[in-house]
């Protein structure tokens, strides 16, 4: 049996985990899609555990950030650093034997159809169009996925078993708070390290092959008003559930979304081709735009609104709610 190191000596000490679950949580890998403050806490819990991530997340770092998302600080905000950036640079400093792939990247069918295997998918998103796609990527694969939500004081945990229990699609008209994000509702930190405790836990006892101990119920919190639920949702799998049932996977489609409203934020995505940073950089400047480069992304102002563009052709537009107009001033900006 390979030595443990020394860093790990605690947790294999464990009775759950041993010697042999730590050579386990070596050998596997998993993909955590979200770096705000969910994907920030397990991350951070998981790569001290010794557990190699794939980390996928679309935005940078803000200020209003650092109330909840624990991986950054007031210079990453102030540098506007894209968070899959921020996040390896911090989780390496922690852990530098794991083995991290951090993409800036906006989550699809597209993006997630090359990936190669992992053992099991963790939910850190804010958008349900998004952990659809990622029961569908989970159950064609036939690995768990661990559906995590939190707002205000409120959190939620779930893990989705292939052929053994509802999927996510199953319970979405059954899940409380619907429609409400930490933008409208706020969120206080502590029930983020809570909810994100939950899926570590859970990751951790099924990558060491514990798969009895494992929580097959929904887990509802709410930390502020001292109450909890764990309901037994077996009885709720749809049996015409496309996903689970059916498996016809109906999120697991090219990805032809050009534009989306970003949650909660007044900031629309619009996707556009193009070749590269500098091209675009010198035409606005042409237009007597006035550009900030990054090695990652530009930024400028157009009508007074706040314009991100990334290497993979995605502008964040700031300030918006509407998606065609935010897809009038890209067209300007760009070119149609």
């Amino acid at each position: 049996m390979t030595r443990i190191p020394e860093r790990y000596a605690r947790q294999a000490r464990f009775h759950g985990i041993g010697a042999e679950g730590q050579n386990e949580l070596a050998m596997k890998r998993v993909l955590l899609v979200g770096l705000g403050a969910l994907g920030a806490a397990v991350s951070d819990q998981l790569v001290r555990a010794g557990v190699s991530l794939i980390l996928v997340d679309r935005d940078y770092v803000e200020m209003t950030n650092l109330q909840r998302q624990t991986l950054y600080a007031e210079q990453d905000a102030l540098a506007e650093t894209p968070k899959a950036i921020a996040a390896f640079e911090r989780l390496k400093a922690i852990n530098s034997d794991v083995d991290l792939n951090t993409h800036i990247a906006d989550v699809s069918w597209d993006w997630l159809r090359p990936l190669p295997h992992v053992d099991m998918v963790l939910d850190a998103t804010d958008n349900v169009d998004t952990r659809l796609l990622l029961n569908d990527f989970a159950l064609e694969r036939g690995i768990p996925f661990l559906f995590a939500s939190c707002v205000g004081a409120y959190g939620m945990n779930y893990t989705v078993m292939p052929g053994q229990a509802p999927c996510l699609r199953c319970l979405m008209r059954h899940l409380p708070l619907a429609g409400q994000t930490c933008a409208s509702a706020g969120v206080v930190a502590p029930i983020v390290q809570h909810v994100a405790s939950r899926q570590a836990v859970e990751t951790l006892k099924y990558l060491t092959g514990r798969h009895e101990k494992m929580e097959r119920r929904l887990l509802i919190e709410d930390m502020w008003e001292n109450q909890s639920q764990r309901l037994d949702v077996a009885r709720l799998v749809d049996v015409s559930c496309k996903s689970c049932q059916q498996h016809e996977y109906p999120s697991l489609v090219p990805n032809r979304q050009q534009t989306a409203l970003l949650c909660g934020r007044d900031v629309v995505q619009v996707r556009r081709p193009i070749e590269g940073l500098e091209p675009i950089a010198n035409q606005l400047e042409r237009a007597d735009v006035s550009v900030k480069r990054t090695p990652f992304m530009l930024e400028w102002r157009w009508r007074n609104h706040r314009m991100l563009l990334f290497k993979d052709g995605r502008v964040l537009v700031h300030g918006v709610d509407d998606t065609h107009v935010a897809a009038a001033m890209v067209d300007e900006c760009l070119g149609a």
